[in-house]
């Protein structure tokens, strides 16, 4: 019963916090709990922790070698020689320009073939 008094006065040892196994135990039981058909979940709840972990083994693998750096757009624009002058389309719709050529019809033609390639796909 002392240690409670002892805790209270001078705090826990060693900075002592349960808030990491805490965070850890509801991304490894309750969020699998949640997704599972409660029934029999224990088997669910461990290839779904399984699945995460490979996931995140992939995801390390994946951007130690370099293959989360760009996006396939910027990719294909480097490609092409126009990174530097292409602006992101705007998510209005297909047949709506981007702001920067509303007003302005006399662009680039490579520039007018590329947002047309990208909403025909």
């Amino acid at each position: 019963m002392h240690y409670v008094h002892v805790i209270q006065l001078f705090g826990t040892p060693n900075g002592l916090s349960s808030l990491i196994t805490e965070s850890k135990h509801i991304k490894a039981v309750k969020e699998p709990w949640r997704q599972s058909s409660q029934y029999k979940a224990l088997s669910q709840m461990l290839v779904m922790n399984q699945c995460l972990s490979k996931l995140a083994a992939a995801r390390v693998d994946f951007d130690s070698h370099g293959m989360l750096k760009d996006t396939c757009l910027s990719v294909e624009l480097e490609a092409l020689g126009m990174s530097d002058n292409v602006d992101v389309p705007n998510d209005e719709g297909p047949n709506v320009p981007p702001p920067n050529e509303a007003n302005d019809h006399d662009n680039d033609n490579n520039t007018k073939s590329l947002y047309l390639s990208i909403s025909e796909s």
